[in-house]
């Protein structure tokens, strides 16, 4: 309305020269001719009421500049003013002339802004969900304040509480003068009132015969009727969601052989309900709901019928035809085609054929040739191409770890035949360093179809995988503290490098770990270990060494300088590990040598209560890991077999044991070990994995004249932290049971353990993973071979969540429920709660 007004504003001014140009001289009054327009320069432009607005720009942006010559009367003042009004920031825009000397003219803009915002608020809702507004509203102070803002204002208000099931959203804007202000300026107050969730009530379908109604709902995955215990998912209709179900409806039916399955028509709206209250029972009140119809249209059920191959050298058509795994009667399932051609998990499909021998240009086009009545005839039009080879291969976004550490792990090397296998086998690689984001590791393929060949650019994004805890406190008059470091990229030859110290050097892979814990005077115990992951830099071989050092007396309760008992262990291990190419190159193995000296004096709860005992042992670890990643693994498997061994004295020295004290028994320690464990994850759909996992046991002796070792013994239950277990012993977890409850206050020599986890991720931020998971296990642990019974389990179920963050590694917290009573018990172990640290439960 404003802009008409302007409009015959200056068409009157024109058509009535007097007014026009009121404040010229009247006898330079312009003669306007509309027969004959008369020709004048533009003396000067100035411009008046927008003094917070650049004036050059303003007159660079009405179109007419000084000097210029028009003719009066034109439409150069008309679109001057189109121009200036398009901004939107004037309220009103007026063009004077003030002074005609001859043929020139002076101009005058006479413009009145808009005003502009000083504040904001919005009012009625929580604080969280007005930052969250005004993020999306993106305004900020000095904004030029006009109907289309606010407009746009209150869509994006409206659109984001309908997206939270909000439909009937009220906002009322109040725009105030700013007083205080010397400029134009205004406030705005948006109240908004979110009103009630308006919840879908119905879905109602018609037109199906083959699914029914239930069957449809459930393809539906974000759009789900009401249902009170429904806790998981809520119920509002989202429009971007509706059209994605929409999609996995028909996407169904195609799945199922309906391949012109189609919604003919859907529609949703408000239904008004009267309901009572639960108490008083006779006040009624009233709610809306959103109700949703659906017409399908499900259309004939079509079958595959003859499928032909054409153009196929390298594989006959049978062999083809078995990879494709589709069969004359089967149900037309376009999606299962695309599959089982192009690209299918497990490696079946006929793609993988192709790719993985060379042919990266191969690709195969399903034509359906002719279709008759129920049956479908399809070709498969193949283009095999040239076998194609690397060229260059090259990664970006390691920003810390050095280009080698990378490439040294890559299966796809230049001159090799191109294989899409090795490129996936690759990315597996690089996951397991640990250093990178495992969701964002892009191997970007460029082929050259000209000269055969391709190169491939690792794209990463590098994450700190190292680990930092400190914690402590002050009871029982002393202080309880635990300080340690692990550091996963670290770079030992950088160790002298001033500016590589930025917090430390990092790049080359190697591990450094350090850790402290005290308990006042009593008790203390430190560790450091190393790894070098590539022992010389050009074989996969692995050397890591450590020390451990641990101290407990009786200084808690004795203050004196000597102390009535204490014990102390001081431990070293040197390890050597190598990666297999048989039976795959899956397969790692890995050997070494480990001491542990005990010293006790009067420990009278320890099995030797005075004395040293010495504890040399051979291991070595036979693993196969084909796991696709570390921190929320979706497939492939973890089995290993561990092996401890130490010399068998009894057997070579020829000493009468059963007449030795405990100091002289364990002067040498002597046993066998054999830890097994495995490991298994299923993608089952989308990111939901199921993991079973199992353990088994054994500690074992040379001589059946020996009792088995004190040492080293299992003990199962609870949350598999260490604690302070000073024997050597091996904490087995299992949840809905206590520290210890599996076995008896020995020990026990024989366990086993099996597990069952549905895991489902929250959130897979590189920086803080979280997944949450519910569980089925059961285990046992017996004294000797002679009790046991594999089956003969303590069970228990329940669920949890795991936290993986990069400075402190994996957290967890589980609450599971033991349905079995322990040694000594009646009742079920029953509720328990448990913490885990660095998946101590797993």
């Amino acid at each position: 309305m404003k802009k008409i007004k302007i409009r015959f504003i200056i068409i009157f001014l024109l058509l009535f020269a007097n007014s026009v140009f009121s404040q010229a001289d009247k006898k330079d009054l312009i003669d306007i001719n509309y027969y004959s327009p008369k020709e004048y320069e533009v003396g000067d432009i100035t411009v008046v009421g927008a003094d917070n607005l650049d004036k050059p720009s303003v007159i660079l942006l009405a179109g007419i500049s000084v000097g210029e010559k028009i003719y009066i009367p034109s439409d150069k003042f008309s679109t001057a003013i189109d121009k200036l009004w398009k901004q939107g920031i004037f309220d009103n825009i007026q063009i004077n002339v003030t002074k005609v000397e001859g043929r020139t003219i002076y101009l005058e803009y006479n413009l009145t802004t808009k005003p502009r915002l000083s504040f904001f608020k919005i009012e009625g809702v929580t604080r969280s969900e007005a930052d969250k507004v005004k993020e999306k509203m993106k305004i900020s102070t000095g904004d030029v304040v006009t109907d289309n803002l606010k407009n746009n204002c209150t869509n994006i208000i409206h659109d984001y509480f309908a997206d939270k099931g909000y439909f009937l959203t009220k906002t009322d804007i109040i725009e105030k003068k700013d007083t205080l202000s010397k400029r134009k300026e205004v406030s705005l107050i948006f109240k908004i009132d979110k009103g009630k969730k308006v919840k879908i009530s119905k879905i109602n379908i018609d037109g199906n015969t083959y699914f029914s109604d239930r069957k449809i709902r459930r393809q539906m995955k974000n759009t789900k009727e009401y249902r009170w215990w429904r806790v998981w998912k809520t119920s509002r209709l989202v429009d971007a969601d509706y059209q994605t179900d929409k999609d996995l409806i028909i996407e169904e039916y195609n799945n199922e052989g309906y391949r012109d399955a189609r919604i003919t028509f859907d529609t949703s709206y408000l239904e008004t309900v009267t309901k009572r209250h639960s108490y008083p029972f006779w006040k009624k009140y009233t709610k809306q709901n959103t109700v949703i119809n659906m017409n399908v249209y499900e259309g004939k059920k079509f079958y595959f019928r003859n499928i032909t191959w054409v153009g196929n050298t390298k594989y006959t058509s049978e062999e083809l035809s078995n990879r494709l795994r589709i069969k004359k009667g089967d149900p037309y399932n376009k999606a299962l085609l695309q599959k089982n051609i192009n690209y299918d998990p497990t490696g079946k499909d006929i793609s993988s054929l192709y790719l993985d021998d060379g042919y990266l240009f191969f690709h195969a086009i399903p034509t359906e040739i002719n279709i008759e009545n129920d049956s479908i005839d399809i070709e498969m039009r193949i283009y095999e191409g040239n076998q194609a080879r690397i060229g260059r291969v090259s990664i970006a976004g390691n920003t810390a770890t050095n280009d080698y550490v990378v490439m040294r792990e890559l299966k796809t090397m230049p001159g090799q035949l191109f294989s899409r296998d090795d490129v996936l086998r690759s990315v597996r690689e690089i996951q397991q360093l640990g250093y990178f984001n495992a969701e964002k590791i892009n191997p970007k393929i460029e082929p050259n179809q000209e000269n055969g060949t391709v190169d491939i650019e690792y794209q990463l994004e590098e994450t700190s995988s190292s680990q930092f805890n400190l914690s402590g406190g002050w009871g029982g008059g002393m202080v309880i503290g635990s300080a340690g470091i692990s550091l996963t990229n670290f770079s030992a030859q950088k160790f002298f490098d001033k500016k590589a110290w930025r917090p430390f050097p990092t790049g080359d892979g190697q591990k450094i770990s350090l850790q402290f814990n005290t308990n006042g005077t009593y008790y203390y115990s430190g560790s450091a270990s190393f790894t070098e992951p590539w022992l010389g830099g050009k074989k996969p071989t692995s050397l890591s060494f450590g020390v451990y050092y641990s101290y407990q007396d009786d200084s808690y309760y004795n203050t004196s300088n000597t102390h009535d008992y204490y014990l102390s262990i001081f431990g070293a291990s040197v390890n050597l590990g190598k990666r297999l190419n048989w039976p795959d190159d899956y397969f790692t193995f890995s050997q070494g040598l480990k001491y542990q000296l005990y010293h006790v004096k009067n420990y009278t709860t320890f099995v030797m209560p005075t004395g040293k005992s010495n504890n040399i042992a051979y291991t070595f670890t036979l693993d196969r890991n084909s796991i696709d990643q570390y921190i929320y693994p979706r497939t492939g498997s973890d089995v290993s077999a561990d092996v401890i061994m130490t010399f068998p004295y009894s057997l070579v020295n020829g000493k009468n044991y059963s007449t030795m004290t405990p100091t002289e028994q364990y002067k040498w320690l002597e046993y066998y070990k054999v830890n097994l464990r495995a490991a298994w994850y299923f993608n089952i759909v989308d990111d939901l994995v199921l993991s079973t996992r199992s353990r088994f046991g054994f500690l074992g002796r040379y001589n059946k004249d020996l009792d088995y070792s004190p040492f080293e013994r299992y003990y199962v239950g609870g949350d598999g932290l260490t604690g302070y277990a000073l024997d050597g012993r091996e904490i087995v977890a299992l949840r809905g049971y206590g520290s210890g409850d599996l076995s008896s206050s020995s020990g026990a020599t024989v366990f086993d353990k099996f597990t069952m986890e549905l895991r489902y991720p929250i959130t897979l931020n590189p920086t803080a993973s979280i997944f949450a998971l519910a569980f089925a296990e059961g285990g046992n642990s017996w004294a000797n071979f002679n009790g046991f019974a594999p089956f003969k389990m303590y069970r228990s179920a329940g669920f949890g969540i795991r936290i993986f963050m990069q400075m402190f590694g994996m957290l967890g917290l589980d609450w599971g429920y033991g349905f079995d009573p322990v040694s000594g018990q009646t009742k079920p172990s029953g509720s328990q709660w448990h913490i885990s640290i660095n998946q101590s439960i797993d």
